[in-house]
């Protein structure tokens, strides 16, 4: 599938402002660090919002896939989201 080793983990990762809302400058702040990775490992409902987010106000079109309720934020915002069932390992 030509899917590569560079896995990112929660590590320095976007998190809402401490308001709750969606940092503005995500690319800003955040591009270095979400864009290169093949993927992300162990990461929380608010980082997959986030890091979806990133990537698309860096022009990326963005897919994922996830398997439950608090995946659907994330789904919803990509441009092409897969719910599927039982996606763990």
């Amino acid at each position: 599938l030509g899917i590569g080793s560079n896995i990112q983990g929660t590590a320095g990762l976007p998190v809402l402002a401490t308001d709750g809302s969606v940092p503005d400058d995500l690319v800003q702040q955040y591009g270095d660090l979400v864009i290169p990775p093949d993927g992300f490992a162990q990461v929380f409902p608010e980082h997959k919002y986030l890091i979806v987010q990133t990537l698309r106000q860096a022009g990326f079109r963005v897919g994922m896939t996830g398997d439950g309720v608090n995946d659907a934020p994330a789904l919803k915002r990509s441009d092409v989201g897969i719910a599927v069932q039982g996606a763990t390992d």
